[in-house]
């Protein structure tokens, strides 16, 4: 892998891990329009560079873990991602084993979901701000486990719900980046220990290049996010998946 495509993927991954667009199908298809042969070393390089991404949220969001209680109901938050990826995913990854065939679906499938949620977050009155309470984050906790499914989104699954449950929309977009840290590096340290090569195999210039590329990116991603989402709404993003899924779905099968 050269700099140079090393220094792109760091900005896909940065730039899409945190907005509700699916980042493994930008990563995938950035990938393969690089001619990149995705074999172990690779796919530990796309694995491990989300660390970037992961610090950047962790330090954006510092005062979270710090507090006992904020930190311990985080935990409890993952606690239903942790029992599928161990007990689903196996069977997913099985049941789903050619992810470009999927992902059109899931991509159109969202974009459509976020738009039918943003009507009826928008028709009844005013949601107030405030932050989430302890069964809020459960709720979404146990949305962002369907991610596990490749192109749905950890973030996009984690947003309609919230649009769905009417649950204040800068507290559930917050929330879903507050909640990646620990679900990001948890899967990330067992997808390193699965993988057959190690990560001192791997580190070299181009990983440093798209971890600290991925790192500097996802502080920008965040904080634009944070800014759309407070002034306009999640339609701009449904639109961009379902238009993105029918390219995808075109590309795939024809």
């Amino acid at each position: 892998m050269t700099f140079l495509q090393a220094l792109v993927l760091g900005i896909v991954e940065g730039f899409t891990e945190f907005l509700p667009v699916s980042s493994t199908a930008h990563l995938l298809l950035t990938e393969k329009v690089m001619g990149l042969v995705l074999d172990e070393r690779m796919v530990t390089f796309t694995i491990a560079v989300q660390l970037g991404s992961i610090a950047a949220a962790a330090i954006l969001y510092a005062r979270q873990f710090l507090s006992i209680r904020k930190a311990s109901f985080l935990m409890l938050a993952l606690l239903p991602t942790i029992f599928a990826g161990f007990f689903v995913y196996p069977y997913i990854k099985t049941l789903f084993t050619h992810v470009l065939l999927i992902i059109p679906w899931t991509l159109i499938i969202g974009g459509i979901l976020m738009l039918v949620g943003e009507r009826k977050y928008s028709k009844k009155a005013p949601v107030i701000e405030r932050e989430l309470v302890f069964k809020e984050k459960l709720i979404l906790g146990c949305a962002q486990t369907i991610a596990l499914v490749p192109g749905v989104s950890r973030s996009a699954a984690m947003i309609v719900t919230g649009l769905f449950a009417r649950f204040p929309r800068n507290a559930v977009t917050s929330f879903t980046f507050i909640l990646a840290v620990p679900t990001m590096f948890s899967a990330t340290v067992y997808d390193v220990y699965k993988s057959h090569i190690s990560l001192e195999s791997v580190v070299s210039t181009s990983f440093v290049t798209g971890l600290v590329t991925a790192f500097l990116v996802a502080l920008l991603s965040m904080r634009l996010m944070l800014f759309l989402v407070r002034k306009y709404t999640f339609v701009p993003f449904a639109w961009y998946r379902i238009l993105l899924g029918i390219s995808i779905a075109l590309f795939v099968y024809l």
